[in-house]
């Protein structure tokens, strides 16, 4: 019993080391998104309701028309593009390269130039292939790019944030 007493304390310990190395390296979660606006209007789909589905956590409001938002998130396009990436030796597709493309700016009413110029913004995932799950692989891709869709979300609302400051 006295060993079982001592590996338990020092399990207990090293917990205790670990949460406190945690605690002073500035670790912490993420937590709501603040992009420093109090209404915002985002229209589409795609990448568009990310963002809205995101910002449903936070501060900012998301309205239903340009006239009551204190700024225009514009999604102007998204393509979805997949492309072989690596061939094998017998020349079959190993890999692909799945890319996401997002061109978005951001208006403020009774400005003519908009807050964040036309920017495009590219995710980029590669995937292997097996031809004998081609069902599972093409879940798989529509994983991958509801993912890139979230990372993209949370990338353009940083940079509304950083544009923020500039109005």
């Amino acid at each position: 019993m006295s060993s079982f007493r001592q590996l338990r304390t020092g399990w207990v310990a090293a917990l205790a080391a670990m949460t406190i190395l945690l605690a002073s390296c500035g670790f912490q979660l993420r937590g709501e998104p603040a992009v420093g606006l109090k209404t915002l209007f985002v229209p589409g789909g795609g990448v568009a309701q990310e963002i809205r589905r995101t910002l449903s956590s936070g501060p900012t409001r998301v309205v239903n028309n340009a006239a009551e938002g204190e700024a225009h998130l514009r999604i102007l396009s998204e393509t979805r593009e997949k492309q072989v990436h690596t061939i094998t030796a017998q020349g079959r597709v190993f890999e692909f390269e799945l890319r996401l493309i997002i061109r978005y700016d951001m208006m403020v009413p009774g400005r003519e130039a908009p807050v964040l110029p036309p920017t495009e913004l590219i995710a980029r995932r590669l995937v292997t292939y097996n031809e004998a799950a081609p069902i599972a692989k093409e879940a798989e891709e529509q994983l991958l790019f509801q993912d890139m869709q979230s990372e993209a979300a949370d990338r353009i609302l940083r940079q509304v944030a950083v544009a923020r400051r500039d109005m």
